[in-house]
């Protein structure tokens, strides 16, 4: 990945709709490079997935919930999976300490994060416990960092 890739991502990851003709005139290339260049990231998987950020308040998402969860070692791929399974589940991470995989969960309210998650994961064959952290108000969101921002 090179300068012209790591400005291409950086313009992507603050306006994912910045036109590739914004970004060629700026890098001064072409427009047909800039298209290359997007697809060729995308084909090596440095780009995953083009998307948004929504606003949870305005989504009726509000709750956003941080969730560590303790496994029994021989279960942890198939509890992965379910997690990876359930639409309120954003993000899941296999971490050292002091839990075993940890989750972000959006959710409308308490009853669904209950519903949808808790009681899932109380029924979930090799959950050994989980904790959660409730947040009260978002200040920052990002999907990565690179460069300035």
């Amino acid at each position: 990945m090179d300068s012209i890739d790591q400005t291409i991502i950086e313009k992507l990851s603050r306006d994912s709709r910045t036109h590739c003709t914004e970004i060629a005139s700026e890098l001064g290339v072409a427009t047909s490079t800039v298209h290359k260049r997007v697809n060729q990231l995308y084909n090596d998987g440095v780009i995953e997935q083009f998307t948004i950020i929504l606003d949870p308040k305005k989504t009726g998402m509000p709750l956003t919930t941080f969730i560590g969860i303790n496994v029994d070692e021989n279960y942890k791929a198939e509890i992965i999976a379910k997690l990876k399974s359930l639409k309120n589940v954003l993000e899941v991470y296999e971490i050292l300490q002091p839990y075993d995989i940890f989750i972000k969960v959006r959710t409308s309210d308490m009853s669904e994060l209950k519903d949808s998650v808790l009681r899932v994961l109380d029924n979930t064959d090799g959950v050994i416990s989980s904790s959660s952290i409730i947040t009260t108000i978002r200040h920052k969101e990002r999907t990565c960092v690179l460069g300035d921002q």
